[in-house]
This record gives C-alpha cells, sequence and structure tokens, in this order.
C-alpha cells in the first residue's frame, strides 16, 4: 500500500505543478482585463546649471551614452546614430542581447523648454511617448523626464506596474549620473 502511494506521488506532484502553474497563469491575466491600457514614468530633479548646458547633452542623442544608465546593462549593446545625432529627426538605433533592439528619435527640442522624443522596441511598433523639460527652479533647471506608453491585451496590461518600476529606475539613476556630471567642473 505503502508502495502504491510512493509510486502515485510524482503524479500528483506534477498535477499540483500543473494547476499552480496555470492557475497564476489565468490570475495575472484576469488582473489585467482591470488594469489601465498604459503606463506613465515621471521623474524629476534639481540641476544646479542653465539650460544653455543642459541641452547639448539631452538634445544630442550620442551624449545620452554619457549619463543614461541603458548603455551599462548590456555589454553587447551596438549602438547607431544619425548624422547629425541631434535635433529634430535625429535617430538611435540599439541592439543588444539583453536590451532588445529598439529606436529613439528626437520630434522637438527647444533650448528653453526641452527635449521630446518617440521610442520604440522592434517587438512592440507602437511608439511610447517620452520628454526631457526644463522648468523654472530657483537653483537653475528642474528637469521633468517622462514617459507614457501603450499597453496592448491583458497580459501587456497585467506587467505594466513591473515596466513602470523598471523605466523609474533607470530614470532615477540616469538622472542622478547627469546631476553628478553638471556639477563637475568644466
Amino acid at each position: 500500500m505503502v508502495s502504491q502511494q510512493l509510486a502515485r506521488w510524482p503524479q500528483r506532484s506534477l498535477a499540483i505543478c500543473a494547476v499552480l502553474f496555470f492557475g497564476t497563469v489565468a490570475l495575472i491575466f484576469l488582473a489585467g482585463l482591470f488594469m489601465p491600457d498604459h503606463f506613465e514614468v515621471q521623474r524629476s530633479v534639481a540641476i544646479n546649471a542653465s539650460s544653455d548646458r543642459l541641452h547639448p547633452l539631452l538634445a544630442d542623442l550620442e551624449r545620452w551614452r554619457d549619463w543614461t544608465t541603458w548603455s551599462a546593462k548590456d555589454e553587447t549593446l551596438v549602438h547607431e546614430y544619425s548624422d547629425p545625432s541631434t535635433g529634430v529627426g535625429a535617430w538611435y538605433l540599439w541592439r543588444g542581447e539583453d536590451v532588445g533592439a529598439g529606436r529613439i528619435e528626437i520630434t522637438a527640442a527647444d533650448i528653453e523648454r526641452g527635449v521630446w522624443y518617440d521610442m520604440t522596441f522592434d517587438l512592440d511598433p507602437d511608439p511610447m511617448k517620452g520628454a526631457l523639460r526644463y522648468l523654472p527652479s530657483d537653483s537653475g533647471v528642474l528637469l521633468e523626464w517622462s514617459l507614457r506608453g501603450k499597453l496592448d491585451g491583458p497580459l501587456e496590461r497585467a506587467l505594466g506596474p513591473v515596466l513602470s518600476w523598471s523605466f523609474a529606475n533607470d530614470f532615477d539613476e540616469s538622472l542622478v549620473s547627469l546631476s553628478q556630471m553638471l556639477a563637475a567642473p568644466d
């Protein structure tokens, strides 16, 4: 009798694991039905510098490697830039094993107001809308970085908070890097 119960143990364990796995997937899918169909991330930092000093670092996509943390996340990352790499219409392509492939294109740039861009990933052609806005501040410029994107389907919507959290961490780290870069003497 005991040997028969032990013989059935792997089958029962496998059945329990399958029920738990598919039940979890179903719960995530159901939760996604009630989640927002977009995500938005916004971070800001006070920069002790003028927009004249800040703008060249943000309006030139080649300079983003100097202050964003995205390049450090994937050693296999390959970059390609338009010529020129600055101003409206400038674009930046990336491809890497860990971060995938995508494109950023500047859609507006103003030395007094900021930089706006579209960001797309190869697996999701819907562009995310990003902005680096220069707002007045007592210490120089309050830089506000935002990104908004569409989430298609329940599974994407369920994963929206993870996507927002990931971008928020990247923004926080990059804004600290940018602040430190601008705090250094020329």
